[in-house]
């Protein structure tokens, strides 16, 4: 029963880990099966691109797993593979951010399924001025900072700045 359960929870962060989409400064694996040169760790740049063998400067940012291995063949079949067995995985999130009233403010490493919840108790749990209330949320990649409110239980992405702001009563 208990390997029941473990497969069931492997397949369901397998399946978290392919919706999630890719951000700069995330470290993305690539691998072709029988080129073991062109197996590398590469980091998304700042622009949200990636340069690999064969493909050159690619797109990656905001795209899924499943969207970047299928440009990755497509490029690989243009002249140079006929039927590449491509691997694609994200090795490494960009970390999420957390400060304000928290124990331990700073960047913290991300994972499919972070809540601010989560995210609080990473930071080593709220401190005694802390607003359970005025918690507040800059999506990565939003560049006008808009700060949202948010509760406990609302997801997090990697790159997220959470604000942990006062009480004063």
């Amino acid at each position: 029963m208990t390997r029941f359960f473990l497969v069931v929870l492997t397949i369901l962060a397998f399946n978290n880990a392919l919706a999630y989409n890719i951000n700069s400064g995330d470290v993305i694996h690539l691998e072709v099966f029988g080129e073991p040169e062109l197996a590398l760790d590469v980091t998304v740049d700042t622009l949200g691109f990636i340069t690999y063998p064969f493909v050159g400067k690619l797109s990656v940012v905001d795209k899924s797993v499943e969207s970047v291995k299928t440009d990755v063949i497509a490029h690989l079949k243009d002249g140079y593979f006929i039927n590449p067995q491509v691997t694609v995985f994200v090795k490494s999130f960009q970390p999420f951010f957390i400060q304000g009233e928290v124990a331990t403010p700073g960047s913290y490493s991300f994972e499919i399924g972070m809540t601010v919840r989560k995210a609080i108790a990473l930071a080593g749990g709220l401190t005694e001025r802390a607003s359970s209330r005025k918690i507040y949320l800059v999506r990565a990649g939003d560049n006008d900072k808009n700060e949202v409110k948010v509760g406990m239980d609302e997801k997090i992405f990697s790159g997220d700045i959470i604000q942990i702001k006062e009480s004063f009563f």
